[in-house]
């Protein structure tokens, strides 16, 4: 075979094994119940270490599940009531690992920050449980940081709104977690926008009993979450994704070539915002949500940007790159750690 077609031929089978990967890595495996479990299902890790886990939940009440998991050596990222509300499923991870167990009952108040989770911004004060104030708006989660040796969570500036003098309009933050009531994150830290072309800004980040908060891109609880592994640089044509609460999860395509650079930069200047744009669609709500790189066989994903605006009559997604975000605040992009 000619050295040249064998390489080429490595390659090939190189890139379409790591898509396989990549493609087991984004759903759970589903393994025998064990305890008190109805389905028990887990992606990185083995199915005795995923019903381990089952059994020992099987001697715990509910409300004891996040010490329950620590317990056995797995961080909870959330539990969310079945569409009937007679069951539950309980999300955890551990390294790079997740599993998903489902038991009977009512479900823990268990949840805390992601990226791609529901957000509402409100000039008027938020009461988890009690229907929004008027003119409150809805967005997405980003990636988590660490500001100051203190955790925070990004959004789009635009989210909560820039009045004249530069304070934000839309201040008071809350998680929302549909059919259940919301958690209130508190007040907005620091709003990028006042004094840089960016849109992004800070929130508290829910912390105490219940509320865990992770380095990952929340794909709801029947899918496992990207693990956030790193920055990534947002080069033009390269693979990227997003997360929005109103077009869902895993949205693809690519950053727009650099043909369009010339015009990325208008679309700055008009909008008043740094911006790179793709071949992705998006719609309102989407706002404020992970940009990231296409997923990799080992579940992790790089931390690209956060969405900003859609422009053209596709609603093609634009974003505000996430390294001069980071600079603007001196702050550092929290990971997920490895194993």
């Amino acid at each position: 075979m000619d050295a040249h077609v064998k390489t080429a031929l490595v390659a090939v089978l190189t890139a379409l094994a790591a898509a396989g990967s990549a493609q087991a890595q984004s759903q759970y495996t589903r393994c025998e119940n064990a305890g008190d479990a109805t389905i028990v299902e887990v992606a990185a890790a083995s199915c005795d270490a995923a019903r381990a886990v089952a059994t020992a939940l099987a001697t715990q009440p509910a409300a004891a599940s996040e010490s329950a998991l620590r317990a056995v050596g797995w961080a909870p990222l959330r539990a969310a009531a079945t569409d009937d509300g007679g069951q539950y499923d309980l999300v955890a991870i551990r390294g790079r690992a997740a599993l998903r167990i489902r038991r009977d009952g009512a479900a823990p108040d268990l949840d805390g920050w992601a990226a791609g989770r529901e957000l509402l911004f409100s000039r008027g004060q938020l009461v988890g449980g009690r229907r929004p104030p008027r003119g409150s708006a809805v967005c997405t989660s980003a990636f988590l940081i660490r500001l100051g040796g203190h955790p925070g969570g990004l959004s789009a500036a635009h989210c909560g709104g820039t009045r004249r003098d530069g304070t934000t309009h839309r201040r008071n933050a809350a998680l929302r977690r549909p059919p259940q009531p919301g958690i209130v994150v508190g007040r907005v830290q620091r709003n990028v926008a006042r004094n840089r072309p960016l849109d992004a800004l800070v929130l508290p980040v829910p912390s105490g009993a219940g509320r865990p908060s992770a380095a990952v891109v929340d794909r709801g609880v029947s899918r496992p979450p990207w693990f956030v592994a790193g920055l990534g640089r947002p080069t033009s044509g390269r693979r990227v994704c997003y997360t929005g609460r109103t077009s869902g999860v895993d949205r693809c395509g690519a950053i727009v070539s650099a043909s369009k650079r010339r015009a990325e930069l208008l679309l700055s200047a008009f909008a008043g915002t740094v911006v790179r744009c793709t071949t992705i669609t998006a719609r309102q709500g989407d706002s404020g949500g992970p940009v990231y790189t296409a997923p990799r066989g080992d579940g992790t994903v790089y931390a690209v940007g956060i969405t900003t605006l859609v422009v053209g009559p596709r609603a093609r997604m634009c974003f505000t790159p996430l390294r001069p975000v980071l600079d603007a605040l001196n702050a550092r992009l929290v990971t997920a750690a490895a194993g």
